[in-house]
Order: structure tokens, then sequence, then C-alpha cells
């Protein structure tokens, strides 16, 4: 509805105001010296889209008074001209008298040339009115077209459309501040694991997020490096444990990173009076838990400068946002507040689909710093020769190197396709493993396999609650297993 106008009786345009709230028009006119007398003035407005469009038909259907009047109507008059063209006889009519969706007949109808007179024949009680509904066949009224339509459903429905205005806005956010820095290096393989950095960090840094592979990693690279020994044993109900053994002092070694310390910690007690440790024992252990890890792995990351904040609290903040937006418009739903019913459903539509917007591309706006895609790109050339190492150079390195260079292949994912490079080749035997079959390459793998799983269910198992007091040799664990750690392996690391 627009173009309103009101006008007095000699024609005259008289001060109007009007205001909008949901649904409703409120007009509001000043008449001069109208005080305690009775005048005359009349309403002329323009209402879009008046016509129903049928298959056969067009129609007008209209609510001449509504039906939300405190006060009595002691007449109502409609007048409606059909289209000129529109034979009298083609032209249909009806009305109805009454309450809201009432279907009284208390009014009278006259037809004169193509213009047709309804009015009341009964005073009209609060809350009841006047509907009129006249209809003629298709044809002699063009309709709009398509894109007329479309135009108009999404002035009405404009809310709609906020999702993809969010979509755009957070794109060109993370254009501006989440994209990575560019780098005019190009990815080719290296044949060393970059010096600077522990495997770690290089999982991490490939997938803008830590793993439970990746302490899978540490733990291993720590006993590759001679910090501890890994043994497979066989426990009195005959399953299948691991027992770490420290092998030398950690504290004041200038050459373990804050999380290398942090993780020995978390598994022989920040004390160190532990030098044997089983992992089913870390299983049962309520302060063995993976998020506290996770964040060191971040603190490390941000340290080195891969990351200028943690990419973890980058991607919290903006899902926090998506949840906040998408839980406004959830309630807006819900309570419908007067100031909504103009919108309806679609604003809360659209501003719900403006927070799942957010909440689905949270992941994608932490950023590394260039020192982390340089690094990305030494860390991909040294994935790429895990994966692909042809048998010729590695029969020219050192005996050791699989196991060596283990750690790196257990955090990118590609523990299978590393080890089994090595099939036909001479492989010395682990110094950081003991298992219990004889050595073999299948066996070795299988063998690591396995304690990646064990290892990730061990730290992503927590009691039930920090109030069940389990001693650290009994007990039970609640939670869930991860399963196995997949990848680029085939189903391994």
């Amino acid at each position: 509805m627009d173009n309103v106008h009101v006008f007095d009786e000699s024609r005259q345009p008289l001060r109007t105001e009007v205001t909008r709230a949901g649904h409703y028009v409120e007009i509001k006119a000043w008449v001069p010296g109208a005080v305690n007398t009775t005048r005359t003035i009349a309403i002329l407005y323009r209402v879009r889209r008046g016509l129903l469009g049928w298959d056969d038909s067009d129609e007008l259907y209209w609510n001449v008074t509504g039906t939300e009047w405190e006060v009595p109507i002691r007449v109502a008059e409609a007048f409606i001209a059909s289209p000129r063209a529109v034979p009298d006889d083609l032209v249909r009519s009806i009305a109805y008298t009454g309450l809201g969706g009432a279907a009284g007949n208390d009014y009278t109808e006259e037809r004169a040339q193509n213009v047709i007179t309804f009015r009341t024949t009964r005073p009209l009680r609060p809350r009841e009115g006047l509907t009129v509904v006249v209809g003629w066949p298709r044809g002699y009224i063009a309709r709009p077209s398509a894109w007329q339509e479309a135009g108009w459903f999404l002035g009405d429905n404009w809310p709609l459309g906020l999702p993809l205005l969010t979509l755009a806005m957070v794109l060109g956010v993370w254009g501006a501040y989440g994209r990575d820095p560019a780098s005019n290096r190009s990815i080719k393989p290296e044949y060393e694991p970059p010096q600077d950095l522990v495997p770690a960090e290089a999982g991490a840094l490939v997938g803008e997020r830590a793993h439970p592979r990746d302490l899978v990693a540490t733990l291993v690279d720590l006993a590759v490096r001679g910090y501890l020994h890994i043994e497979q044993v066989t426990t009195a109900f005959g399953d299948t444990d691991f027992l770490f053994k420290r092998l030398k002092p950690v504290a004041d070694d200038p050459v373990l990173k804050p999380l290398e310390v942090f993780v020995l910690a978390k598994l022989f007690g920040a004390d160190w009076d532990l030098n044997l440790r089983l992992l089913s024992e870390v299983k049962r252990d309520y302060d063995w838990t993976f998020p506290p890890i996770r964040e060191e792995i971040y603190r490390t990351m941000v340290a080195d400068r891969l990351f200028p904040v943690s990419p973890e609290r980058v991607r919290t903040v903006w899902a926090g946002v998506g949840l906040v937006v998408a839980g406004a418009g959830v309630l807006e739903l819900m309570a419908q507040p007067r100031w909504l019913a103009a919108f309806s459903w679609p604003l809360p539509a659209g501003v719900t689909g403006s927070g799942l917007v957010i909440l689905g591309l949270s992941w994608l706006m932490p950023r590394r710093t260039l020192r982390g895609v340089r690094a990305l790109v030494r860390v991909r050339g040294f994935q790429e020769f895990l994966e692909r190492a042809e048998k010729d150079r590695l029969e020219r390195m050192p005996a050791d190197i699989v196991h060596r260079w283990l750690p790196w292949a257990i955090a990118l994912g590609v523990t299978e396709r590393w080890i089994l490079n090595f099939e036909g080749l001479k492989v010395d035997p682990p110094a950081w493993y003991t298992g219990r079959d004889l050595w073999s390459l299948p066996a070795y793998h299988r063998d690591v396999s396995d304690f990646g799983g064990k290892a990730q269910e061990a730290v992503l198992t927590t009691r039930r609650s920090p109030g069940d007091a389990w001693s650290r040799g009994g007990g039970s664990s609640g939670g869930s297993s991860a399963g196995g750690m997949g990848g680029g392996g085939g189903g391994t690391f």
C-alpha cells in the first residue's frame, strides 16, 4: 500500500501522517475545525498486486472495512469498477459480512454499467466487517511477467537475501584479513623435514587444526630421539598394552620445546617421579586429556610465528558469533514481536540463515603468517617425498631413516605409504620400539598402527566427571574411542 492521500469534502488535501506497524497501516489526518462535529473525508491509496490470478480467471478479493474496529459501523459501501472490456454477464461477484472468517449475507448488490455497488443492510458490530469478491475471465488484464513477480517477491521478502549478503561480507572479511599471505614459492619435493619445526607443528600447520595423531607423532618423535622407549607388552588378561620408559632427564634440556616437555610431563607427571608408565594407565588418568595438549600445540605455533593467533580461537569466535545470530533469529520466530509482523517468517529465517552462514564459514577464518605459509610449502614438499619416495633414493639413505622420519609421516597422515616404500630394502630394526613379534616391515606397520589407535583412544577418553575418584590402577573410563587414525596411507595415520 502506497500513495496515500486524504482529502476533505471540498477535495482539498489534508495534512496526513502514515505509519506502519507490522501488517497494519495507520493513517492520521488533521481536519481543520473538526471539533464535536461530523465531517466526511476521502482516503485514496494504491495497492500493488491487488488482483489474484488463477488459471482461468482474475479476481479482486477486498476486505473493505477490516475486522478489527472496536466501534460499530452504521453502514459500509463499496464500489467496484470492473474492466470496461469485460461483458457484465461474465463478471461474478459475492460479498461476506460479519466477524473474520464468517460468511454472512447482510448486504445488497447493484450493478450499473461496469460498476458494482455493495451496501450493508444492517449496522456492523465491533470487529465485524464487509468483504467483497469480484472476478472475471482471464485475459482482459495483462498479467505481470515472471521477472516482475520475482522482483515483487524479493521486495516483500528481502530478509531472505540476508544470508547472501552475509556470505559476501564474510568472504570479504576473509579476503582482507583471513586469507594466507601470498608466497612466490612453489611446492617441490623436499628430502628433509623443516629443521625449525616439530612433527606436531607440521601436522597442525597443514590442516590448521591439531589432531590426536599430532600427539602420537610427538610421542614417537621423542622415542626416536632417545627420550623414552616404547615397548609392546601383554597384560594379565591377554590384551595388548604399551609401556613407556623414560630414558633421559627432561628438566632444563635446551633441545626440547615447551610442547615436548608439556607432553612428557603429562605422561610421567610434572614432578618427574615416574620412569615407567603403561598406556592403559594413561587412559584411566583424568588429567591426560587432549584439549590442553591441543592448546599447547597452538601456543607453540603462535610462539614460532606460524599463526598470528590460535586458529582454534579464531574458529571459536566466529562460530560463537554465528550461533548468537542464528539463536537471535530463532528467538524472533518464537517470540513473534509486534514490530516483526510486517515480515512474518522471512526476517527470522534470514537472520537464522545468516548465523548459519557465519557458523559454516568459521573454519575458513584462521590465517597463517608469511613465515607459516613458507613453512607450509616446505612441509607439503616433504609430504610429497614421504608419499612417493623412489627406491633408488631410499637405498642411498641411512638404514634407520624409516624410523627417524616416521613421526613426520604420522603427523602428515602418510604412515602406510612411508613404511611400505621400504619393502625389499635393507632396514634396521627400530631402537625406539620393541614389539612382541619378529622384526618385519608389515609387522612394524601393524604395531605402529595399533599403537597409534590405542594412544588416540587413551587421550580422547575421560572419566565421566572430576568427582569419580578412581585410582590410576583401577576404575573405569567413560567417553569413546575415535578408532583408527585415517589418512593418506590407506586407513592408518
